[in-house]
């Protein structure tokens, strides 16, 4: 028996929308953040080894969850991206976290990638087909022309992921937890690359 693939459905540019799709393919969903995901991020994000290599490495409280939410409302109307809920197809459960945080005061000056799923979902190359379908959201649809990621040195599953979605390492920043790889990834060298 022959397996059917389905291609990978992503919507055409226009103003973004609270769970609004904006990728399918098998085993993923990526749609706006909704309100009622509450549960399914606060699951993920409360998972000390899903969070590890994320800002500070805190897991974060229901209230946290809540203000993350929200700001990502701010973020759809005022920019047209953030960050989305990652999701199964099948059920529509919020399983992570992918998109990107804007550039501001204290931050990158280009947006930044950043993603994170349950454990359940590790090591089958979901990761890599997510950074793959963010990035051709951010070129794509969103029409950014630069995007930065930021890696603690001892995160080769991460360094491995961003690899395979086009980033090239630009240096290497000492912090207080020790090296941070800082990747990059431009839309013409996705594009020349034959969009990773």
């Amino acid at each position: 028996m022959t397996a059917v693939t389905t291609p990978p459905v992503t919507l055409p540019p226009g103003p973004l929308a609270l769970g609004q799709i904006l990728h399918e393919e098998p085993g993923l969903r990526i749609r706006g953040m909704r309100r009622d995901d509450h549960a399914g991020l606060l699951a993920v994000t409360t998972d000390p080894r899903v969070v590890r290599y994320v800002a500070d490495g805190s897991v974060l409280t229901p209230d946290k969850v809540s203000l993350w939410i929200e700001n990502q409302v701010g973020n759809y109307a005022r920019l047209g991206y953030g960050t989305f809920t990652l999701a199964d197809p099948a059920d529509d459960r919020a399983f992570g976290w992918g998109g990107f945080v804007p550039p501001g005061p204290d931050r990158r000056p280009q947006p930044e990638i950043i993603y994170g799923m349950e454990r359940a979902r590790w090591g089958g190359g979901l990761g890599t087909r997510v950074a793959r379908a963010l990035m051709r959201l951010a070129f794509e649809r969103f029409g950014l022309q630069e995007v930065v990621a930021t890696v603690d040195g001892a995160n080769a599953a991460s360094l491995r992921i961003l690899a395979g979605a086009g980033f090239r390492l630009d240096h290497v920043e000492e912090d207080a937890a020790g090296p941070v790889h800082v990747l990059l990834a431009d839309r013409a060298g996705w594009l020349a690359a034959g969009g990773a």
